[in-house]
């Protein structure tokens, strides 16, 4: 038989996914790896979703989504974005992730080059191959807190580059990038006449500073922004994200909607609809809740002599694994193996990232408290004896 597309062919699989599979068979594992609230969806949103689904339209929407549910977006925006825009500003799509991929697909040619960001978001990078375009990675480096080292932009920008991706707070850094990295992002992008696409999945979950949206200073048209009600509801299966554009970008997005999924379930919009206008109290109790997790989980950490990222925003923390001679997928699997421990390979994130494993504050507190510790004990045992940890670590990962 004919090869499957070469467009494929070569991507590999998320290592997150394959230590969330192998942990499947440790029915006692303490799970540190996964990005997937243990909150349950605002009672309202719930109620929303139930009505309609008895009384309500349920057939196809617009590509672009009901128009309802757009109207409540700019709400949202004005509300907590500083931006102003109309309902032909913004599609819906399947999570922010489509909305990711249907932004790259619109705004790549092949061979064209985005610079992604080091640690990043694994699936940035697969969606940018699947578009044969070129990723190019940019550090954010530990000692500047995670935030893009712009002088590497400068160096690294060339007459193919297209597309500048940030994300803040981060995946998986949980760096929270200031108003004046955001304002010198914009200027690079101009500069260097690039689209600027900021990823804003995490945006109602900070810890300390503000989420700017870079938006806000666009004169030209030249940010896409990417929000989602999976994070910040606890809606992560009801797959609704959504994208802020100029007109000619969502509209071309709304015509590569049709051939790829039509539109978002219309249940899950009439309930993002009640999530973004109904009450806000639920997303202050999770994020606080996430703050009061990181504050143990960096505790927790020091008191096991850890180093770790001390996260702004998002939930999730780095654990700096580099002291021992794994890779962070056999790290990973041994910690399994030994701890029943599943953590997230920092090779996930990036060829920077190898040195990490990334640990979820969706975890809850026993969790935490639990789990840290045996990471810990594995961590330190790998120092001590490093060649009898790379035996067991390789037979673990078999």
């Amino acid at each position: 038989m004919k090869a499957l597309s070469s467009s494929v062919a070569g991507i590999e699989r998320s290592p997150i996914r394959y230590i969330l599979d192998r942990a499947a068979a440790y029915p006692d594992a303490i799970h540190l790896e996964i990005g997937q609230p243990d909150f349950s969806v605002p009672e309202h949103v719930i109620e929303a979703a139930a009505r309609v689904m008895r009384h309500e339209y349920t057939g196809y929407t617009a590509n672009a989504g009901m128009r309802d549910l757009r109207e409540a977006i700019t709400v949202k925006l004005a509300r907590e974005n500083d931006m102003h825009v109309a309902p032909e500003n913004v599609i819906v799509t399947v999570g922010a992730m489509q909305a990711v991929y249907s932004t790259m697909l619109v705004l790549l040619n092949p061979g064209d080059e985005i610079l992604l960001p080091d640690p990043g978001y694994g699936n940035f990078n697969m969606g940018a191959r699947l578009c044969h375009a070129r990723p190019v990675f940019y550090p954010t480096l530990a000692e500047r807190g995670f935030e893009p080292d712009l002088d590497a932009l400068e160096s690294l920008v060339s007459k193919r580059a297209k597309v500048l991706f940030i994300n803040s707070p981060s995946n998986p850094t949980g760096a929270v990038f200031p108003r004046e990295i955001m304002q010198a992002c914009l200027d690079f992008c101009r500069r260097h006449d690039l689209y600027l696409v900021s990823d804003e999945t995490y945006d109602r979950l900070v810890f300390e500073g503000e989420h700017v949206s870079p938006a806000r200073w666009d004169d030209e048209g030249r940010v896409i922004s990417i929000f989602t009600t999976s994070k910040t509801y606890a809606m992560t299966g009801w797959r609704v994200g959504y994208a802020v554009a100029n007109q000619d970008i969502i509209s071309t997005m709304a015509k590569i909607q049709e051939p790829t999924v039509s539109c978002v379930n219309t249940v899950a919009q009439h309930g993002a609809i009640a999530a973004l206008l109904g009450p806000q109290d639920c997303v202050e109790a999770m994020r606080a809740e996430y703050q009061r997790r990181r504050d143990i989980a960096v505790q927790v950490a020091l008191e096991q002599e850890l180093s770790v990222s001390y996260p702004h925003g998002a939930f999730y923390m780095l654990v700096d694994i580099s002291a021992q001679p794994l890779d962070s997928i056999a790290f990973c699997c041994g910690l399994l193996e030994s701890e029943q421990v599943a953590a997230a390979p920092g090779s996930s994130f990036g060829e920077r990232s190898d040195r990490y494993v990334r640990v979820s504050l969706c975890a809850n507190e026993a969790a935490l408290r639990e789990g840290l510790p045996r990471l810990a004990r594995y961590l330190h045992k790998a120092q001590r004896e490093p060649a009898r940890s790379a035996v067991a670590s390789a037979q673990a990962a078999r």
